[in-house]
C-alpha cells in the first residue's frame, strides 16, 4: 500500500499554523496545527478531505492551534451529507431494479489533542451541529509513558502506531490506574470563580465529563430540527422555538407575549426544543495549558518477501501459497511440514516520522529531554523530523536545538517556523486575481503585502541534515522511504499574472485606459464634487476582507470587512476564519499590527461560523500590542456569541478585562425579526465616554439572534448599515434611513430567488430595493456564492426611477477581497467596472479550460 506524508501548509500569512497529511489508500489522516486557513490552503492544493478519519493536533490547544478546526468539521459533514444523498440516488435506482442497497461505510472523525481539547469543542455548542459527522475527541490529560520502560504505542489502527508526547514544564500526572468516583457536578449555569491551582482529581475527571457529554451532544445526539412537540405556552422554556397554528391550520412562529410573562396566554403551542447542548449556559472553568503535544508516528511492520523458488523446493502446491504468506504451515513434500520462516524474506520494519511542536521557548528543554528520543525501539524506523516552531524561535539562535539535530544526524530535520519559512503567497489564486486587478485599477486593488526572504536563515552547517520545509514536498514511507519533491509548489511567479492579462485580456486594459482617462477629465471631476459636496467623512475607507459565503474558496475568503473612519479609528463588521491573515496580506505584519492599534469594535452579526471564526485571532493579535492600559476593544454581539467569547478565554489569553462587551438583546425576551434590539453596556460604563458611534440594530430574518446593524459617528453624521446575513428587511431599511454606505448581502443573483428564500439570503435586486428603501447614496455588495468571481448585472429598476436615483446620488459596486475603496471614491471606481467585467469572464474562461 502506497503510505506517505506530505506538507500541506507552512507557516505565513495566509497559513499561520504548519499542518501535514499522512495518506493511506483507504484513509488518510492529519497532523500538526488546524489554524485558521488551513481549509482554503487545502482548496488551493487540491487536497481532498474526504477521506480524513483522524486529526492529530501539536502543540498546545489554543486557537492558533485549532483556529481551522471548527471549519473542517463543517466541510467534512457537508461531504458526508453529499455522498449520503448521492448515495441513496443509487439505491433508489437499484430497488427499481429489483436489487439490495449498497450500504454505507460509516465514517466518524476522530480528534486527538492534549489538555483542553474537549473544552475547546465545548465552546462552539452554541453554533456547531453536526450529526451527519460523528465527532470523537480524544484528550490526552496524563503522560502515557512516565514509566520510561515502557515502550508501548498509544494509539493503533490497521495503518499506523502513534506514541503522544505531552511535554510541559512541569512534569505530567501519571495515567490513573486506580478508578475513582468523581463529585457530581450539575449541568446548569457554573461559578464565577477561577478553578483552584491543584484541582481535585475527582472533580476533575467529573468537570470532563460534563465537558464530554456536551460535545457527544454537539455531533451523536438523536436530537432532530424538524421535531416538534406540542406543550402549554407556559410551560415553555426559552430558548426554544414556538409555534402556533393559525386559522387555516398552518404552522407559523409565534410573535405573542412570553411564556414568563404575566399576560401569557392559556393556549396549547408547538415547540421546537434547542438541541441538548445548547442549553448547557457555561462550562467547567479551565485555564489555558502551558503543553505542547508531540508525535511519533510509524507504519506497521510488512511482511518480508514470499520466496518461490524456495517454496517449491520443498514441495508446496501453489494453493498453499497464500496460507504461508499469511502465517500459517502448510504440508511440504514427503509429508514435512513448512512453515513461513522457510520461505519468507525477513520482516521490513515500518519506517515513520516525528513532529516536535515547540509553541513557548519554555519548553524547548522539557521536549528535548524526552526519553523517546534515545529509546531505540521507539525510534527504529524514524527517519524524518517536522520541527514546527512559533513565531519567537528558530533554529539559528538556539545551541540546545541544533546539537539536538546533530545527535540525530541520521534523521532529515524539516524546518516548520514562521522565522525561516519566507511570507511568500501560499494561495496563488486569488493573489493572481488581485495583481491583474491592480493593472486594471491600482488606486482600489494595491498588490498584496509578500517577502520571499525569511527573518532567519537555516546554519549552513545544518544544511546536510536539516532543510526549511516546503507546502508538497513528501516523504514517502512504503513500499520504499525516499523524499519526492515533483510535487513541491515553487515560490509563485508575480510576475505572470500581468503576462496573463496582457496576453489574454487586452480589451480589459483598453477598458481601463479609458476609464483612467475618463476620471482624469476636469468636467469629470467638477460633477463629482458637486453630486457628492453633502458625503460625510469622504476619506472614509472600506476594506473587505473576505467576500464569499458559507466556507473559504479558492478566490474568496468567509465575510469579514474593515472600516477605517478618520478620527473614530476602525471596526471589522464580522470576523470570519483568517481575517488576521487577510489584514496582514493587505497591509503587511507591520500595517496590520497598525490597523490593530487602532481597531475600536468588532460587530458579529450572527453565530454562523462562516462569520466569526477569526474573531479570537484578532482579539489575541490586538492585546499583544503596545496599547494604553486604558484602551478597550468593544465586541458588538447578542448574549450567545459573547458567552462564546468568554468561554474560550478560558483556553487562549485574551485579557477579557480589556474587552468590552456591548451586547444587543432583544427588548420582548424572544429576538424576532423586525424587532428592534436593546444596546446594553457593561455595568458602571458611560457609552458617552467610550469614544464609539451610536449603536442602533434590529433582528433580521436568517437565523435564531441574527441582527443587521447601524452606525453613527456625531460629529459629522456619518451613517453605514451593515446587513450581515438576512432576508430583506424594511425595519433595517428605516433604521438606516438617509445612510452613507449600505453593505448588504448578495448571496444569490435574482434567478435564483427560491433559494434566497429558502436558505433566508437576498438576491441582488432585493438588496437594492433595501438600499432604495434606506436611501442610501452608497452601496457596496457582497457574501457571494462561492464559485469563480464575476460582476453580475444591476437590475437599474431596483434603484427606483431615475429621478429618485439622481435625487440621492447613488452609486452601487461589488465588494471583492483585498479591494481598498474610499467613500468618496465610489464613482471613479465605478468607471472602471466594464474593464473589471471584461477580465473576470475572460478569467472564466481560463479557468474552465484549466478544470478540462
Amino acid at each position: 500500500m502506497l503510505a506517505y506524508v506530505q506538507i500541506v501548509s507552512v507557516p505565513s500569512a495566509d497559513t499561520p499554523g504548519a499542518c501535514l497529511m499522512l495518506h493511506f489508500d483507504n484513509r488518510r489522516y492529519l497532523f500538526g496545527r488546524i489554524a485558521e486557513g488551513t481549509q482554503r490552503t487545502m482548496v488551493q492544493r487540491k487536497v481532498s478531505l474526504a477521506k480524513i478519519r483522524d486529526i492529530f493536533l501539536s502543540g498546545a490547544i489554543d486557537w492558533q492551534a485549532t483556529g481551522g478546526l471548527l471549519g473542517v468539521f463543517l466541510t467534512l459533514a457537508d461531504l458526508k451529507a453529499a455522498s449520503a444523498a448521492d448515495l441513496e440516488q443509487v439505491n433508489a435506482k437499484l430497488r427499481s431494479r429489483g436489487k439490495q442497497d449498497t450500504k454505507s461505510v460509516p465514517a466518524q472523525l476522530n480528534i486527538h489533542g492534549g489538555k483542553n481539547l474537549v473544552h475547546m469543542l465545548a465552546t462552539a455548542r452554541r453554533f456547531i451541529l453536526r450529526k451527519a459527522l460523528p465527532v470523537h475527541p480524544r484528550e490526552l490529560r496524563h503522560d502515557p509513558r512516565s514509566d520510561e520502560s515502557k515502550a508501548e504505542p498509544d494509539y493503533e489502527d490497521e495503518n499506523i502506531r502513534v506514541w503522544s508526547i505531552p511535554v510541559s514544564v512541569t512534569p505530567l500526572k501519571p495515567s490513573a490506574s486506580e478508578p475513582h468516583s468523581p463529585k457530581k457536578r450539575k449541568l446548569g449555569p457554573a461559578s464565577d470563580a477561577e478553578a483552584e491551582p491543584e484541582q481535585d482529581l475527582a472533580e476533575e475527571e467529573a468537570d470532563q465529563r460534563i465537558r464530554e457529554a456536551v460535545v457527544k451532544d454537539m455531533f451523536c445526539s438523536k436530537w432532530n430540527l424538524d421535531t416538534l412537540r406540542e406543550m402549554k405556552l407556559k410551560d415553555v422554556q426559552l430558548p426554544a422555538k414556538i409555534f402556533i397554528r393559525n386559522d387555516q391550520g398552518h404552522i407559523e412562529p409565534y410573535d405573542g407575549p412570553d411564556p414568563s410573562s404575566s399576560s401569557c396566554p392559556d393556549i396549547n403551542v408547538l415547540v421546537r426544543l434547542p438541541w441538548p447542548a445548547a442549553k448547557i449556559e457555561r462550562l467547567p472553568p479551565t485555564s489555558p495549558a502551558q503543553r505542547s503535544m508531540c508525535y511519533i508516528v510509524k507504519c506497521h511492520p510488512r511482511r518480508g518477501k514470499f520466496n518461490v523458488e524456495a517454496a517449491t523446493k520443498l514441495g508446496v502446491v501453489k494453493t498453499d501459497f497464500k496460507r504461508l504468506t499469511m502465517g500459517q504451515s502448510v504440508p511440504g513434500a514427503d509429508g514435512t511440514i513448512v512453515t513461513p520462516d522457510m520461505v519468507m524474506g525477513a520482516q521490513i520494519d515500518g519506517r515513520g516520522f516525528a513532529i516536535l511542536d515547540i509553541p513557548f521557548p519554555d519548553l524547548i528543554d522539557p521536549l528535548l529531554q524526552r526519553h523517546e528520543w534515545s529509546n531505540p525501539e521507539i525510534m527504529k524506523g524514524i527517519d524524518t523530523m517536522y520541527w514546527i516552531l512559533s513565531d519567537d524561535i528558530t533554529v539559528s539562535n538556539d545551541d540546545r536545538v541544533q546539537q539536538f539535530m546533530k545527535t540525530h544526524a541520521s534523521i532529515k530535520h524539516i524546518i516548520l517556523g514562521s522565522a525561516m519559512c519566507p511570507n511568500v503567497p501560499g494561495l496563488e489564486s486569488p493573489t493572481s486575481q488581485l495583481i491583474k486587478m491592480n493593472g486594471i485599477d491600482p488606486q482600489r486593488f494595491p498588490l498584496p503585502v509578500f517577502d520571499t526572504k525569511p527573518r532567519s536563515d537555516l546554519d549552513k552547517e545544518l544544511e546536510l541534515i536539516a532543510e526549511v520545509g516546503r507546502p508538497g514536498l513528501q516523504y514517502q514511507l512504503a513500499p520504499r522511504a525516499t523524499f519526492i519533491t515533483d510535487g513541491v509548489v515553487p515560490v509563485m511567479d508575480t510576475k505572470r499574472p500581468i503576462w496573463e492579462l496582457m496576453t489574454y485580456a487586452p480589451q480589459a486594459l483598453e477598458r481601463a485606459s479609458a476609464a483612467r482617462n475618463a476620471i482624469a477629465a476636469p468636467s469629470f471631476l467638477t460633477e463629482v464634487e458637486k453630486s457628492q459636496h453633502d458625503l460625510p467623512s469622504p476619506e472614509t475607507e472600506i476594506v473587505p476582507l473576505g467576500t464569499g459565503s458559507a466556507m473559504p474558496s479558492k478566490y474568496r475568503n468567509v465575510s469579514a470587512t474593515l472600516i477605517r473612519v478618520p478620527g473614530w479609528g476602525s471596526y471589522i463588521l464580522d470576523c470570519g476564519e483568517n481575517t488576521l491573515g487577510q489584514l496582514r496580506r493587505c497591509f503587511g505584519y507591520e500595517g496590520a499590527d497598525e490597523v490593530l492599534k487602532d481597531l475600536r469594535a468588532i460587530y458579529i452579526s450572527h453565530l454562523h461560523a462562516d462569520h466569526h471564526l477569526g474573531t479570537v485571532s484578532v482579539i489575541a493579535r490586538w492585546r499583544q500590542l503596545s496599547l494604553p492600559a486604558d484602551r478597550k476593544l468593544a465586541i458588538i454581539a447578542t448574549p450567545k456569541y459573547q458567552d462564546f467569547v468568554r468561554e474560550v478565554q478560558s483556553v487562549q489569553h485574551l485579557s477579557g478585562e480589556r474587552l468590552l462587551h456591548v451586547t444587543l438583546r432583544s427588548t420582548s425576551g424572544r429576538p424576532m425579526p423586525g424587532t428592534l434590539t436593546k444596546t446594553s453596556f457593561p455595568d458602571g460604563v458611560d457609552p458617552e465616554a467610550l469614544g464609539l458611534p451610536r449603536i442602533e440594530a434590529c433582528f433580521v430574518n436568517h437565523c435564531y439572534e441574527a441582527t443587521a446593524v447601524v452606525l453613527t459617528f456625531p460629529d459629522t453624521g456619518l451613517k453605514i448599515a451593515y446587513s450581515g446575513d438576512c432576508r430583506p428587511s424594511a425595519t433595517f431599511a428605516e433604521l438606516g434611513r438617509g445612510a452613507h454606505l449600505l453593505l448588504h448581502e448578495c448571496t444569490f443573483e435574482d434567478e435564483l430567488g427560491g433559494d434566497a428564500l429558502a436558505k433566508k439570503h437576498s438576491t441582488l435586486s432585493e438588496a437594492l430595493d433595501v438600499g432604495r428603501q434606506m436611501r442610501a447614496r452608497r452601496i457596496l455588495l457582497t457574501h457571494f456564492s462561492q464559485r469563480y468571481p464575476k460582476l453580475p448585472v444591476i437590475n437599474e429598476a431596483a434603484l427606483g426611477t431615475e429621478e429618485e436615483k439622481e435625487s440621492r446620488d447613488v452609486d452601487v459596486l461589488f465588494a471583492f477581497d483585498m479591494m481598498r475603496l474610499k467613500l468618496g471614491e465610489f464613482k471613479q471606481a465605478k468607471a472602471f467596472l466594464p474593464a473589471l467585467r471584461e477580465l473576470l469572464q475572460e478569467g472564466e474562461k481560463q479557468e474552465e479550460e484549466d478544470e478540462e
